[in-house]
């Protein structure tokens, strides 16, 4: 039995039957088998539920009574057998077949000759779902209701951004500079096996090649973070001061928060709130690995006004939850679940926190709002609503969008000074 095959096809059931987040699952299969090909498992598990949509299209087309048919297992192998064969250059078409099967015949008992008639059917028929016979939401992989939102608002840029969205992300290092600088750090990565390359859009970043980045030990001592430039840029934007105070509207898991705290040179106070005590644990976990001492966690709902938390803060970061149409290529799992029609329960509780951050903040004081989408209803949309509604009290310095190209993930930032008294 193939253990590669065996451990990505574990991780595809944890997020399609469980609806586990594609990063931990990948992370449990991985961590269940050893001697496998690390790399190759987290780029065929995570390019299976990134062309999801196109795979399961094909598969409804080859099956005669239609993919709702087809039992779980057996539906994730033929998932991961059209995409072998349609993507994994380093397996040929007979081998990805052949490994399929195995797979079946060990986890899906009874299913193997079905799997394989309907791959060697998709064999001889593959040239019918040429891309460009696709309509482009299947091409790339997306719900139709998406795309066309994305169309909407951004045109002929869709196309661009789709594609952009179906490409695996690279992987940045942010270096934590209260315990190394960035050169030291990219020397002493190498000797892991790791190459890193200096950014010249950020100080502290690395873009990152290798396998075991997570498992190293300059990681677990906190030399570093695994962050996207997008938005460790944010976060460099908005540029705390040493000595501030500092509050994290929706910390969790602490990624952003550690930053602030290093640029910082952990000097002053965070509040890193989030309304999941399980994610606060994670976020308390990853400032004790950073080394960071001047972050209080607290159970919040941040869509909740306190009266007793306002006009107390130098610096607020209100990464507020979002539908994540940002980073799609890291979290493919998005795309299973995003539902145009949810998001206007997510745009309220947007709306409500960025209202309750501007109260909480100093005058002269500044705020961030970010996200991880490109849905200008949940970020252009959302400021202006609720500025709107604060007059002349608050106004925006700067209002940066990054477009998921050139090493970034798509990401919003909004940042709001609120006027001295």
């Amino acid at each position: 039995m193939n253990k590669d095959w065996l451990a990505v096809f574990e991780a595809l059931k944890a997020v399609y039957s469980d609806g586990a987040y594609s990063n931990i699952s990948i992370n449990e299969a991985v961590s269940h088998h050893k001697g496998l090909r690390e790399s190759f498992v987290r780029s065929f598990a995570k390019g299976v539920i990134r062309s999801s949509i196109r795979v399961d299209h094909v598969i409804n087309s080859l099956a005669a009574k239609g993919i709702n048919s087809i039992k779980q297992r057996p539906l994730i192998i033929l998932r991961m057998g059209i995409y072998a064969i349609d993507e994994l250059d380093s397996v040929p078409d007979h081998a990805a077949v052949s490994e399929a099967v195995e797979l079946a015949k060990t986890v899906a008992k009874g299913s193997d000759r079905f799997v394989n008639g309907m791959l060697r059917n998709y064999l001889r028929r593959r040239e019918e779902f040429a891309a460009d016979k696709l309509e482009p939401y299947i091409r790339y992989s997306m719900s139709k209701d998406v795309f066309s939102l994305l169309s909407d608002q951004y045109g002929e840029e869709a196309f661009r951004i789709a594609e952009a969205l179906n490409e695996p992300s690279e992987v940045y290092l942010r270096t934590n500079t209260l315990k190394t600088d960035r050169d030291g750090l990219i020397r002493r990565l190498a000797g892991y096996g790791i190459e890193g390359k200096a950014s010249d859009e950020n100080s502290e970043a690395i873009l990152a090649r290798g396998s075991g980045i997570v498992s190293c030990e300059l990681y677990r001592q906190g030399h570093y973070t695994i962050q996207s430039l997008s938005s460790m840029m944010a976060v460099k934007a908005l540029a705390p001061k040493p000595g501030s105070r500092v509050l994290d509207l929706c910390a969790a898991p602490g990624g952003k928060t550690g930053y602030m705290a290093e640029l910082m040179n952990n000097e002053g106070s965070i509040t890193a709130c989030d309304i999941h005590p399980h994610r606060l644990a994670i976020t308390q976990a990853a400032m004790d690995r950073i080394g960071v001492s001047i972050c209080s966690v607290e159970e919040r709902d941040a869509a909740v006004h306190d009266p007793s938390m306002d006009e107390s803060f130098d610096y607020i970061l209100a990464d507020v939850p979002c539908s994540g149409l940002g980073v799609i290529a890291s979290k493919p799992e998005i795309k299973l679940t995003t539902d145009p029609s949810q998001y206007d329960g997510l745009i309220d509780i947007q709306k409500s926190i960025l209202s309750n951050a501007l109260r909480y903040l100093k005058p002269g004081g500044k705020l961030e709002y970010s996200t991880c989408t490109l849905n200008k209803n949940e970020n252009e949309s959302v400021v202006k609503h609720v500025l709107s509604k604060e007059g002349t009290s608050a106004g925006i310095v700067e209002m940066t969008t990054f477009m998921p190209y050139n090493g970034k993930v798509g990401f919003y930032y909004c940042i709001i000074e609120k006027n001295a008294i």
